[in-house]
């Protein structure tokens, strides 16, 4: 059995324990109160149980599939509509096929089957409990209307993005292709395009191409069913059919391999897809936002992204402008920036100082709104009274003016050393990991580990 460190009681999670099975119940409710780390509450009635839940929800739920009367997933339905993000694990002692997948149509977090380890079930509650806190910001992010204002600045350029956005969410899952440098924006123009449109009460899922090579990428993207590979212990639902009926992002579009480029071009066209493992086809109904900062067009016709599919993405697409074309707006969104930091920080809004604001207006931003975001917090948390001021501003130590050299501080470790070549190759490569990967000498494959290991994944 596992072991976990102890929690002090005010701290611990209530679990409600559901089970027609009365020794079961007890099983359960003696396996979890051993790790120490939960307070359980049990039922031998689903129906006793969720009058209970309404009167006084607990933090998760564990319930069986097969019970009279009212079933798990009659159970885990009833209680969707009271709380939609209280983690719900369903357990069954039968694991016949299609189990998994009713229960988490349903609306569960997890499921398992018995015999059930105690050490394995605590940890999946945990982590579900852990989850909670993001899935919430989430959700009231997503309820949030879009606020035309929300994509800051006067510039003409910028109002081109603003009525980009209106006429795009105006029509229902068109796709959507969004271009432009590193940090200018994209994934803040997709999200308001997903919470203008009408289909904004839906889900909102991103998924970075870059970020996992490719089997696993299909992986995310389509699901897989139980057993499909070695480490497929159950079924699980892709980000695709997650995001059924709003809106699916495929960041860093440029980076996805050309072997899954030729899947997503049939999951366009179809709006299905068969999930790892499975001959069965899943339709879905959703807007598939793509976003880059390669330039596609140039990529597309030198053979390293297919071009119908460049085409099939670009059925309406916008250029963002960096921050050096939209001079006239930098103290403008450098102010919102101090806004949202100074609540972050919990300290009081400064005001940003004219010099410093006209030094800001006068950089080049080859980091785009990412680096002034950047720039405005580090300045922020070493400002003391009620103005801000933000210093001389030069491009990176990390590169030369030409961008030919890598100057490596000393008394730096190997892995220091290497964290800082690689992300150094990335931006000067625009991000492109195939073409990071090239100039390194490595694999794609190899690539991806590396950025795991050193932390720079988001």
């Amino acid at each position: 059995m596992a072991s976990f460190p102890a929690m002090s009681p005010l701290t611990q999670p209530t679990v409600l324990i559901v089970d027609d099975d009365a020794d079961q119940v007890a099983l359960l409710t003696a396996q979890l109160e051993r790790t120490r780390r939960f307070v359980t509450e049990a039922f031998t009635s689903a129906q006793k149980a969720l009058e209970h839940v309404a009167q006084d929800p607990p933090d998760a739920i564990v319930t069986d599939l097969v019970m009279p009367g009212m079933d798990g997933l009659a159970l885990t339905r009833s209680v969707r509509e009271m709380h939609p993000l209280l983690p719900i694990v369903i357990v069954t002692a039968h694991g016949q096929e299609g189990d998994a997948e009713r229960a988490l149509e349903a609306g569960a977090t997890d499921f398992v089957t018995k015999p059930v380890d105690a050490g394995m079930l605590a940890t999946r509650i945990t982590r579900a409990l852990r989850q909670v806190p993001s899935n919430e910001l989430l959700e009231d992010a997503q309820r949030k209307k879009f606020d035309p204002h929300g994509i800051i600045g006067a510039h003409a350029l910028v109002r081109e993005v603003r009525r980009f956005v209106e006429q795009v969410a105006a029509v229902q899952n068109v796709s959507a292709l969004l271009l432009g440098e590193s940090g200018t924006g994209k994934n803040l123009v997709a999200r308001a395009i997903h919470a203008a449109g009408p289909a904004s009460t839906y889900r909102f899922v991103e998924i970075n191409c870059a970020a996992l090579p490719a089997n696993l990428l299909e992986a995310e993207l389509f699901g897989y069913e139980k057993g499909a590979f070695t480490d497929a212990r159950q079924t699980k639902k892709g980000l695709a059919e997650e995001a059924d009926g709003g809106t699916l992002l495929l960041d860093e579009i440029g980076s996805m391999p050309l072997e899954l480029q030729a899947k997503l071009l049939t999951f366009l066209e179809s709006r299905t897809f068969r999930r790892i493992g499975s001959t069965r086809e899943i339709r879905v109904s959703l807007r598939v936002i793509a976003a880059t900062n390669a330039e596609i067009a140039a990529e597309s016709a030198a053979g390293r992204f297919r071009e119908d599919l460049f085409y099939r993405l670009n059925v309406a697409s916008h250029t963002l402008p960096p921050l050096r074309k939209i001079r006239s707006d930098i103290p403008e969104i450098a102010r919102h920036f101090v806004e949202t930091a100074a609540e972050y920080f919990a300290k009081p809004v400064p005001t940003l100082e004219a010099e410093s604001a006209e030094r800001l207006q006068h950089y080049d931003w080859p980091g785009n709104a990412r680096e002034l975001r950047n720039v405005i917090e580090r300045a922020l948390i070493f400002s003391q009274g009620p103005s801000l001021t933000v210093g001389p501003l030069q491009a990176s130590a990390n590169a030369s003016a030409d961008g030919s050299v890598i100057p490596i501080p000393r008394n730096r470790t190997l892995e220091e050393v290497e964290r800082i070549y690689i992300e150094a190759t990335l931006d000067e490569l625009d991000g492109n990991v195939n073409a990071a990967a090239e100039r390194l000498g490595i694999s794609r494959k190899v690539l991806w580990a590396r950025r795991k290991r050193l932390g720079l994944l988001e």
